[in-house]
């Protein structure tokens, strides 16, 4: 990571509050270099607490400011008052670090089709490929090795790093960021079986990632059958997860690794999910569902719902399930001694 901000040319505790639109209490010309953990943090650095169980490790840091609640108090060194302090020391990090960005132009051992249209500012890496007809906005940057295919079209200031594959005719929106070996775009996994010969089905359809989407590494969003698959504005996507042909994703959704979504499933905005969750095909997920980890859902899903478990059931009827399943082994030996016991009583009785 860069510095925006070196020994040369700190900010200061007041400067810094005021870019974070917060208050301040303490020392305001005391200087911050950088940003920190409580328990690395050295002289000059920035840290956070958002709760108050966290003083112990502030008393022991050698940080010379932090970010608190802005209910709390504390006066040994300088702080900075947030009603989301977390919030703030991320964009605290954010003007002392940027990413690396390589210089703007195209790289001589980058092929680039002729045809190809460019903005202002954008970097195209070592032995990146561009095929026919593709059009990139202004402050792009293409890692080394990303392959785009004819006909793509891709948005201002999205950075794709390297060994991405995006296939033909696909649309990434502004400020999309796709992380190394993913592939966009890949065909549908469509077959009709005729006797035992798995016939493919033409997947001609293609990928919609709306702006400011994040694709984690080695993720797959498939192209669609017909039509398209859509990812849209402001979902983040983890590493290793599957996108089936013809799914939707809602805004400001959030699925975590190793996470399935079949085909022709559609999702609404909000939505968050766990690690390897599965979702069978041609489902409606509602808006603000929350699903927890490993939850295989097998049908429709309300708006608002928080559900677990395989088949999927409301959270607090899981939880319910999961007391009971730990006790199985103690139930059926209490059965089993019941039944013994009515078995001695049947005997005396006869």
């Amino acid at each position: 990571m860069k510095k925006q901000h070196d020994a040369s040319s700190p900010l200061t505790v007041e400067a810094l509050a005021q870019l974070l639109n917060c208050s301040f209490e303490g020392k305001g010309k005391t200087e911050i270099r950088g940003v920190s953990s409580l328990e690395k943090a050295g002289e000059g650095d920035l840290v956070f607490l958002a709760q108050k169980r966290f003083f112990e490790l502030l008393d022991k840091s050698k940080a010379s400011a932090a970010i608190i609640p802005v209910d709390e108090r504390y006066d040994r060194i300088p702080v900075i008052k947030s009603k989301n302090p977390h919030l703030s020391f991320v964009r605290a990090v954010e003007m002392f670090y940027e990413p690396y960005r390589p210089e703007v132009g195209i790289h001589p051992t980058a092929a680039v089709s002729p045809s190809a249209k460019f903005g202002k500012d954008v970097s195209i890496g070592p032995f990146v490929h561009v095929g026919d007809g593709v059009k990139i906005g202004d402050k792009t940057v293409i890692f080394p090795f990303v392959a785009i295919y004819p006909g793509v079209k891709i948005g201002k200031e999205t950075v794709i790093h390297s060994h991405v594959s995006i296939r033909e005719d696909i649309q990434i929106g502004n400020r999309v960021i796709i992380h190394n070996n993913s592939v966009i775009g890949s065909d549908g996994f469509g077959y009709l079986r005729d006797k035992d010969i798995s016939i493919k089905i033409p997947q001609v359809g293609t990928v919609i990632i709306k702006d400011d989407v994040e694709i984690g590494a080695n993720t797959a969003i498939d192209r669609a059958a017909l039509g398209e698959t859509v990812i849209k504005k402001g979902t983040k996507i983890d590493n290793l997860v599957q996108v089936a042909h013809n799914v939707e994703i809602g805004p400001n959704s959030i699925l975590a690794g190793q996470t399935g979504i079949s085909g022709s499933v559609k999702m609404g905005k909000n939505v968050i999910m766990g690690g390897q969750v599965a979702v069978a095909d041609h489902l409606k997920i509602g808006d603000n569902v929350m699903v927890a980890g490993k939850t295989g859902i097998t049908r429709d899903v309300p708006d608002n719902s928080v559900i677990a478990g395989f088949p999927h059931q409301d959270i607090r009827e899981w939880r319910k399930s999961s007391i009971t399943f730990s006790r199985l082994s103690e139930l059926y030996n209490d059965i089993r001694d019941l039944k013994r016991k009515i078995e001695e009583l049947e005997k005396k009785v006869k």
